[in-house]
């Protein structure tokens, strides 16, 4: 790869190669190409047999050099040369062709935390989550997709890199360090991204797992009592 991309989209993956390639799909039909993924293998390396069989430069894959899905993210971001760090998980997808463009239009207006809704596609039905624009409830709910939101660099570097103590909570967690450290929230309308629900996905079941990752992040942050919810529940409730 030779220059710096504008988006380096963060991929970490553990045996989902079906899904890790309707991924790498969405990205390749973008319709701005000055991206570069990095492929995170945090399991047996089917993950990095998909990354090499798309042949496209832009697409690399490494294994972690820690263990676990955060530390698989963090493997990605210190590797990351673009401007803007995008979160995108193996089994979500960019619904929105022109997605990463209107994403980098946000950034233009002036640096933000760009976020958009989902359509959350279950083994039954379809349902959408439109977040709306960031507000007092975040420090209630995490209704925020990791998948689809952007940030600079720039900021990353001076948060530090993401709480791997925080486990499933690692995105509701940034959330909360970047809004407290002043950088604006920018919500695009409408659903820019697929997300899976199935019974792999970590927010589904796990629920012993998840409730002691959300004490560790009420602690963290002194918030009140949390209500433990996965995103098919908050679609519902908005």
């Amino acid at each position: 790869m030779s220059g710096e991309p504008f988006f380096s989209v963060l991929i970490p993956t553990r045996g989902r190669p079906e899904f890790l390639a309707r991924d790498l799909a969405s990205l390749e039909r973008q319709t701005l190409g000055a991206w570069e993924a990095w492929v995170v293998e945090d399991g047996a390396g089917e993950g990095l047999l998909v990354a090499r069989s798309f042949l496209d430069p832009r697409v690399q894959g490494v294994r972690n050099r820690g263990q676990g899905q955060v530390a698989a993210r963090n493997t990605g971001l210190a590797l990351a040369r673009g401007r803007y760090l995008l979160f995108l998980d193996d089994d979500d997808w960019l619904l929105d062709a022109a997605y990463l463009h209107r994403v980098r239009r946000a950034q233009e207006m002036g640096e933000a935390l760009v976020y958009t809704g989902g359509l959350l596609f279950g083994p039954v039905e379809t349902r959408l989550l439109e977040p709306g624009e960031v507000g007092p409830w975040l420090l209630k709910d995490n209704r925020l997709l990791a998948s689809g939101t952007a940030l600079p660099r720039a900021w990353m570097d001076r948060l530090g890199p993401l709480d791997e103590a925080m486990g499933h909570y690692w995105d509701w967690d940034l959330w909360l360090r970047v809004y407290r450290a002043g950088l604006p929230f920018r919500y695009l309308k409408g659903p820019g991204v697929g997300i899976g629900l199935h019974g792999g996905n970590q927010s589904l079941g796990r629920e012993a797992e998840r409730a002691f990752y959300l004490e560790r992040l009420r602690a963290k942050h002194g918030l009140g009592p949390l209500a433990l919810k996965n995103h098919a529940e908050l679609a519902e409730g908005l």
